[in-house]
């Protein structure tokens, strides 16, 4: 074997015999050498099933057992690898994997996260060594109930693992890790900081992953990758109406797509997912066929979950999984036959990552898209989408950068709760000091971090002693005092929508008074909201002005949309489109010519349609344009608003050529106009940002949400 191999501790060349290996892989033998020979933190770029699990630790624990030989009699120096991983599942099944080989040379494996052991725990904080693998959540209340241990805990820390970095890349979760990461670093006092090690199967940029991975620390990175070596693909996608009355004809295609083969069926919700699988077992049902039906999202119980992944992995007979995101990531499934996508995939990572789930053992993975559209639009989006992201990535090779979030402000108050919790009483500069020290702060000034703590001090979240320092306060130690703190999501339960004391549905965002909601295909106008008991009362009836439009389920970048549109205006074929695709594309593009290449026309019902051609930001920032002054009495809007994500309906007084002409000339000037949105109008989507003053709210929506240089690109086609 190369010699990267004969580096490795002796036990880890005993595992690899015994697994009958007959070598290394080229991306294990590449971060060998870069970890073993660089003082850099590593970037493992590969495809799934590429072994990145292994280039990662297998160095790691070479050099933790190395480190054991040299010290003896210092066998309890605190944990030499954090593994930090975005799910629990994936956490245990990296466990099972590491275990068997860390157990040759007596280095310990701890699991900690919800489900684990309360056992394994106690023995983490009576002086634990080897590996500890954990999830942000349970990293944040190690950090906040247990400050006194971590000094002693992570004392002799080498190796900071972050897997399925992209992941957490642009997201308040990847923000939540970084701060957590300074915290570690600054509370165990060491002489060195931790190399930093990130695997990925999805990075469209490697540049800027390498950013994020060396943010706050003191070294450079090195990225180590495969090459991006491409499997052999089989795609194929279908398509069908419920208005032409083909719901029937879809389910059964479903059925046999799924017949003798070991399949995960993508779903874009969990509803999606539980009605396919109802829908699957009543087919089967009636031809007798075996029940090999499976559901596992986030809402299924722990148990039934592992009992699945168990059956995917393990099961020589068919058997088929419905899932949302909970499969997508490197949880061991085994060998698949076959991937099912159900409607568009969110991203092209989302696509990436997904694809990436067949094909493990074959290097052949075989994808399916299929889509039942409802309700007929006149242009077919979600087909038009799905195969702009199939092409972005075979044709252009391209995945989306992680989305920039500037102004934190809500996670910048989650982590004055959890540094007040964790350390106690801190005066206002020590703390502003230490936490717009961490790296995803670097953005935000003392001016906006003293407005909040005034804040935060004036409805009790915090209180100042006599002394002028800063302690949590009742407020504050209730928010802290629940495990659901640990989390920067605003919580899976979502917000109850009320109607006469009858409960409508669910919103996982909080809006504005005033403001409106669309469920159920109903418009209703928000009456009240209660954060505390989660709480929304509505009426029925427009919103008007006050809408404001936060997104959907995800934030679509420009790029796509602008290859929906050449997939709508060039004549290409694609070899993958079944029949069926392929007659609804002809039909759209039909419709496209027809209309031609102006974004801008009258509507059948009075007013203007406007198809800018912008991703969700950009999007957002146009129809608060149109629906603020001064610019709303400049272009006569008396309303506007979203027809799907990808259209806007205008009424305006104006002629078409007026609105225009007057359109331009706002879009014109370089620099973002003043403000679009008043902060009572802005829905409350992040945890904390009930807490924040309305200035502060107002610059992380402006900063986070909106972008005017992708909404004056509307010029170039005006």
């Amino acid at each position: 074997m190369p010699s990267s191999f004969s580096r490795l501790a002796p036990f880890i060349r005993e595992y690899v015999y015994e697994k009958k290996w007959e070598s290394l892989r080229d991306v294990q033998e590449a971060a060998a050498a870069a970890i073993f020979d660089r003082d850099d933190h590593v970037l493992i770029a590969a495809a799934t099933a590429s072994g990145k699990t292994e280039a990662a630790f297998f160095p790691v624990l070479s050099a933790l057992w190395e480190r054991n030989a040299r010290n003896s009699g210092a066998r309890n120096s605190g944990v030499g690898a954090l593994c930090l991983s975005p799910l629990k599942a994936l956490i245990n099944d990296q466990s099972a994997r590491l275990e068997p080989v860390a157990a040759k040379a007596e280095i310990p494996v701890w699991r900690w996260h919800g489900d684990a052991p309360q056992s394994g725990k106690k023995k983490v904080l009576e002086g634990a060594r080897g590996i500890l693998q954990i999830t942000p959540e349970s990293l944040e209340a190690l950090l906040l109930r247990h400050p006194r241990e971590i000094p002693v805990l992570f004392s002799g820390l080498a190796f900071i693992i972050i897997d399925e970095v992209h992941v957490f890349m642009g997201s308040e979760r990847g923000n939540q890790v970084l701060c957590q990461l300074a915290r570690i670093e600054r509370l165990a006092a060491r002489g060195s900081e931790p190399r930093r090690i990130g695997l990925s199967a999805s990075l469209g940029d490697y540049e800027e992953a390498l950013r994020w991975l060396v943010m706050g620390s003191g070294r450079g990175a090195v990225l180590v990758d495969d090459g991006k070596t491409e499997r052999r693909l089989r795609i194929g996608m279908d398509y069908f109406s419920r208005d032409r009355g083909e719901e029937k004809a879809y389910y059964e295609a479903l059925y046999r797509g799924t017949c003798g083969k070991k399949t995960i069926i993508f779903t874009n919700s969990r509803l999606d997912a539980e009605e396919t699988i109802t829908a699957l077992r009543s087919i089967s049902a009636k031809v007798r066929g075996n029940d090999r039906y499976r559901i596992h999202h986030g809402s299924i119980a722990s148990e039934l979950r592992m009992e699945t992944e168990q059956e995917l992995r393990e099961s020589s007979r068919p058997v088929t999984a419905a899932a949302t995101a909970t499969l997508e990531l490197g949880i061991d499934i085994g060998n698949l036959d076959r991937i099912i996508q159900i409607g568009p995939p969110a991203s092209v990572g989302v696509f990436v990552q997904r694809l990436g789930r067949g094909g493990r053992r074959t290097g052949r993975a075989e994808i399916y898209f299929t889509e039942l559209e409802e309700n007929s639009p006149v242009l077919p989006w979600d087909l038009i989408r799905t195969i702009a992201v199939i092409e972005l990535y075979l044709t252009d090779k391209w995945i989306e950068d992680a989305p920039e979030q500037p102004l934190p402000y809500s996670l910048l108050c989650h982590q004055i709760l959890s540094v007040l919790g964790s350390l106690g009483e801190h005066g206002k500069k020590e703390l502003s000091s230490l936490i717009l020290s961490f790296p995803c702060f670097a953005g935000i000034n003392g001016e906006d971090f003293d407005e909040l703590a005034e804040s935060l001090a004036a409805s009790r979240v915090i209180e100042k002693t006599e002394e002028g320092a800063l302690i949590l306060g009742a407020e504050g130690e209730r928010f802290t005092g629940h495990y659901s703190f640990y989390s920067v999501f605003p919580g899976s339960a979502g917000y109850r929508v009320l109607h006469n004391e009858r409960e409508l549905g669910k919103v996982n965002y909080l809006p504005p008074e005033g403001g409106g909601i669309i469920l159920g295909g109903i418009c209703w106008r928000v009456e009240s909201v209660d954060p505390r008991r989660r709480e929304i009362r509505v009426i029925p009836g427009e919103a008007g002005s006050l809408r404001v439009w936060r997104g959907g389920g995800s934030e679509i970048h420009g790029r796509v949309i602008r290859r929906m549109k050449q997939v709508l205006s060039e004549e290409k074929g694609y070899p993958y489109l079944f029949p069926s695709a392929l007659s609804r594309l002809e039909e759209a593009r039909r419709l496209f010519r027809r209309r031609g290449a102006d974004p801008l026309s009258k509507a059948a019902r009075g007013g203007f349609i406007l198809l800018p051609w912008l991703g969700s930001r950009g999007m957002r920032t146009l129809l608060l344009l149109m629906q603020a002054d001064p610019f709303r009495g400049r272009l006569g809007v008396r309303s506007a608003a979203r027809e799907s994500d990808y259209v806007l309906r205008v009424d305006s007084s104006l002629s078409l050529p007026c609105f225009r002409e007057e359109l331009r000339n706002i879009l014109t000037p370089p620099e973002a106009p003043g403000l679009l949105v008043k902060p009572e109008q802005i829905p409350l989507a992040g945890k904390f940002d009930m807490l924040l003053p309305p200035r502060l709210l107002l610059k992380q929506y402006a900063a986070n949400m909106l972008d005017w240089n992708e909404t004056r690109t509307l010029l170039e086609i005006l």
